[in-house]
């Protein structure tokens, strides 16, 4: 059987190689013939950021391959819809997913429910996570502690609001409206 290894860090402090290593020993144990290994830097919320991920979805879409191995399934997308939806079409499609760390034959109604509830966990796992993030923030500030990166010699300029909603010609251009967004 022909596979595709994807693996994925979320910091770029974090190392690929023993995602990489351990899929490629799952795959010398079961005689699988290694397509390729697609690998991302990068949060699996950021759903625009992996080339690595995108590359071998378009390559799994066009049939290069019957499977994919992967270290973990929280690793293919941590968003519940998204790897319920990525899961449905490899399925629907015949190719067969495998991950190391939970160990579970998805071609059996048992081994997806289980896939089912590990995703869900990992679901749980991400929002809670976030959700003490904000609370350990917000008690922070009520203390008065100052947050984010001192000022410092990089600041010349005044600093911006960055991202969607503070980049004033964004939002201008993207819904149609006249007057810039105050910042």
């Amino acid at each position: 059987m022909k596979v595709a290894i994807y693996a994925r860090v979320s910091t770029d402090k974090q190392e690929l190689v023993q995602q990489v290593m351990s899929c490629v020993k799952f795959c010398k144990y079961k005689d699988f013939k290694i397509g390729k290994v697609y690998t991302d830097k990068g949060s699996g919320k950021d759903y625009f950021s992996r080339p690595g991920y995108n590359e071998m979805l378009k390559d799994l879409r066009s049939m290069k391959y019957e499977g994919v191995v992967t270290f973990r399934f929280d690793r293919l997308g941590r968003s519940m819809v998204e790897a319920i939806q990525f899961f449905s079409e490899m399925e629907n499609k015949g190719i067969k997913i495998f991950s190391l760390n939970e160990n579970l034959d998805t071609s059996t109604a048992v081994g997806r429910a289980v896939r089912d509830f590990i995703v869900r966990l990992n679901q749980l796992e991400r929002e809670n996570i976030a959700e003490a993030t904000r609370q350990r923030l917000s008690a922070l500030r009520a203390m008065g502690k100052t947050l984010g990166r001192p000022k410092g010699s990089k600041d010349s300029k005044t600093r911006r609001k960055g991202g969607y909603y503070g980049n004033s010609n964004a939002k201008s251009k993207k819904r149609g409206s006249k007057k810039p967004v105050a910042e």
